[in-house]
């Protein structure tokens, strides 16, 4: 096994990590840069062992997860030119409105496809996937691999509010609810093809179905 090989194969990390983002290390550092974090991540574990405490070793993580995500960011070019942002003003009271969530948060029932989250060239998913409102939690589960899915895996409410909205509308706050959510999973290399197909489809959809307004919830 060559030295490549030898550092994809130890930093690889679980689609399931709690630090998703250390991936980035392994997918789009050098070399050299690899084997610097590699040299810190050994000694900081010697020194968190001596300590009897995990804080630097946890802080040196988030340090090189902070790295990744700059480099990812330095990458990410939008290829749509914006004019001025469209605005659909909302025409009746929210306790009257008809409301539908769409997330960002890669949630889909347990009997669909699961989105693609490692495919070719690292492009992304960007089909989406309709929920079910009265769909339970015991049916969903999340794939992302760009954020910590311990928090939406214990209570999906924090990414995708299903049971919030439920509460509001039988308190009267909100009018009514959509039959029907639909969820995306938000790392899309390609946002061309989420702005020309998936998202106007959602749109389509959800007028169809008359809705007043989509609440979006980002991770």
């Amino acid at each position: 096994m060559d030295v490549e090989e030898l550092l994809k194969d130890v930093l690889a990390v679980g689609r399931d990590a709690g630090f998703n983002r250390v991936r980035y290390i392994g997918q789009l550092m050098s070399q050299e840069e690899q084997a610097e974090f590699l040299k810190g991540l050994f000694n900081q574990a010697v020194l968190a062992r001596e300590a009897k405490s995990g804080v630097a070793l946890f802080d040196y993580l988030e340090q090189w997860e902070e790295k990744g995500m700059a480099i990812v960011a330095g990458r990410a070019q939008s290829p749509i030119e914006l004019d001025a942002t469209p605005w659909a003003p909302l025409r009746v009271p929210v306790s009257e409105a008809k409301l539908a969530l769409v997330t960002t948060g890669g949630f889909y029932l347990k009997s669909q496809e699961p989105y693609e989250t490692d495919g070719p060239e690292n492009l992304g998913d960007w089909s989406f996937r309709a929920i079910p409102r009265t769909a339970s939690a015991d049916e969903m589960d999340v794939a992302h691999i760009h954020y910590d899915l311990s928090g939406p895996r214990e209570d999906r409410n924090c990414v995708f509010p299903i049971d919030r909205a439920a509460e509001m509308h039988a308190e009267g706050l909100i009018g009514s609810l959509n039959d029907t959510y639909y969820s995306f999973m938000g790392f899309i290399q390609k946002p061309d093809l989420l702005a020309s197909e998936t998202a106007p489809e959602v749109a389509r959809l959800l007028k169809k179905d008359g809705v007043d307004a989509a609440v979006i919830t980002a991770t």
